[in-house]
C-alpha cells in the first residue's frame, strides 16, 4: 500500500515537472520570438532611416545641380 502511494505520488512529481519544463520552453520559445520580432523591427528601422538619409542627400544634390545650372544659364546670357 506504501510503496503504492510512494509511487503514485512520484509519478504524479514526475507529471508536474515534465508540465513545468513543457511551459518553461514555450515560455521561452515565446521569449526568443518577441526578441527576434524586436531586432528586425529594428534592423528595418535602420534600413528605412538610411534609406530616408540617401533620398534626402539626392534631392539635396539635384538642388544643388539645379542651382548650377541655373547660375550658368544667367552667367551665359550676360
Amino acid at each position: 500500500q506504501e510503496d503504492e502511494e510512494r509511487r503514485q505520488q512520484q509519478a504524479l512529481t514526475e507529471q508536474e515537472d515534465e508540465e513545468r519544463r513543457q511551459r518553461q520552453e514555450k515560455t521561452d520559445a515565446e521569449r526568443r520570438r518577441l526578441e527576434q520580432e524586436k531586432a528586425d523591427a529594428a534592423r528595418r528601422r535602420l534600413e528605412q532611416e538610411k534609406a530616408e538619409a540617401a533620398r534626402r542627400r539626392i534631392e539635396q544634390e539635384a538642388a544643388a545641380t539645379k542651382i548650377q545650372a541655373s547660375y550658368r544659364g544667367f552667367k551665359d546670357r550676360q
